[in-house]
């Protein structure tokens, strides 16, 4: 596939792989170094195509332009300073049109990474992405660069296109709200001074009656994710993936003093909120890609080809293409960067 795009003429490619093709670095490391086009794109638990999700498999996008592809180092490393290099990148520049950013979704500063972007670039440009990964929650390459595989890493590309964006969630809440009192990155540690998990552990087992065991966290744990609350009262959702002994492990930070709510989902709930989705793009003719949450794909299970079915009757005869994420980043048009989790995002580019 990418050799006919590159035999077409692309002059930047991006790379989307489905976690079940066991890609490796060692199989794709000296390839990667050889092209001499930009390359972006990453590894995620599943694909998009054709209104399904597919577990194996490529996609592989052929750019008529160069794209403009920086990838950023230590997106664990606490110590990092993610304004100071983000400015660097962009000194003297003017913001690009969109910024597509990819991250390895299982680095504990994602966050960061993006409050760094928002406040050197604002709110001008649109931007979407997501977190590449595996649902083993193993670390290990998960990002196609020039330089290789990477781990750890955030991938920036500035498109020269302005984006149409959407995004919603459908989950609902149901109880809380709690504060968290203590929060290491993307482990919460405490909710109202009290071990996280036994609160949450309270509220889901009551209202699942399932109990958790040594084996089974996340297999409840899909459908009762948390909800961070911002000052207009909407939830950024976080999901919770692991217990970590008292806590509990999310994918993406929760910072202390956050206001959370536990949400429930309801099937229904989910695909209308992608039908809504769909119907926020403005009418048009040019492809829609789909940055998804894999979390949905667990909830809804053989329902999840409804909720394509029905972001493609809001779009009408647009293809669909994209991923199923760790994790979803876009700033929705009009709100600031975000990672979402358990989220749907829509991107097309704009006239």
């Amino acid at each position: 596939l990418a050799g006919q795009a590159l035999a077409g003429g692309a002059r930047a490619l991006a790379i989307l792989a489905a976690d079940g093709n066991d890609c490796r670095a060692e199989d794709f490391d000296d390839w990667l170094r050889r092209l001499d086009v930009p390359v972006c794109g990453g590894v995620f638990p599943q694909l998009i195509h054709e209104r399904r999700n597919q577990p194996l498999g490529y996609l592989v996008i052929g750019f008529s332009t160069a794209l403009t592809v920086v990838d950023l180092p230590g997106l664990s490393d606490p110590d990092a300073d993610y304004y100071e290099s983000v400015e660097a990148l962009f000194d003297g520049t003017e913001p690009p049109h969109s910024l597509l950013v990819l991250v390895d979704g299982m680095a504990s500063r994602i966050g960061a990474l993006l409050d760094g972007i928002y406040d050197v670039l604002g709110s001008e440009p649109g931007y979407f992405g997501g977190g590449a990964g595996s649902l083993s929650f193993v670390r290990k390459p998960c990002l196609f660069s020039n330089q290789g595989m990477l781990t750890d890493h955030a991938q920036l590309v500035s498109l020269p296109w302005p984006l149409d964006l959407a995004v919603e969630h459908g989950w609902q809440r149901f109880a809380g709200p709690f504060v968290v009192t203590a929060a290491q990155g993307n482990i919460v540690t405490h909710l109202d001074f009290k071990p996280a998990f036994e609160v949450y552990r309270q509220h889901v087992e009551a209202d699942s009656g399932q109990r958790f065991d040594s084996g089974n966290f996340f297999s409840i744990a899909k459908a009762y994710p948390f909800g961070m609350e911002r000052p207009d009262g909407s939830l950024v959702v976080r999901d919770p993936i692991t217990r970590a002994d008292s806590g509990v492990t999310c994918v993406g930070e929760v910072p202390a003093n956050s206001v959370v709510h536990l949400l429930r989902g309801q099937p229904e709930a989910l695909i209308d909120a992608a039908a809504r989705c769909g119907k926020q793009l403005a009418a048009g003719n040019d492809a829609v890609m789909v940055v998804d949450c894999i979390s949905r794909v667990l909830f809804l299970q053989d329902a999840f080809t409804r909720e394509l079915e029905a972001v493609q009757q809001a779009v009408g005869a647009r293809p669909l293409f994209g991923m199923l994420t760790l994790g979803e980043i876009a700033n929705g048009g009009s709100t600031c960067l975000e990672f979402y989790n358990k989220t749907l995002v829509l991107a097309s580019p704009r006239a």
